[in-house]
């Protein structure tokens, strides 16, 4: 059972993150060839101000 983990700054619409997974879904299917019903994937977000890149926080960016 294949999972797949997103870490993401919040902010991206339910359409957009539906879209995400059935596209990382579709490419695990392909190249683990596996079942899509056992296939996992969760996008885990952080708040703008709770996550930095270059020690300056995506909410200043």
């Amino acid at each position: 059972m294949p999972e797949v983990y997103v870490y993401a700054v919040e902010g991206r619409t339910a359409e957009q993150k539906r879209g995400l997974m059935k596209d990382i879904t579709d490419a695990v299917t392909k190249n683990f060839g596996t079942d899509p019903e056992k296939v996992t994937v969760q996008i885990i977000e952080a708040p703008a101000d709770s996550k930095a890149k270059g020690g300056i926080p995506f909410s200043e960016r």
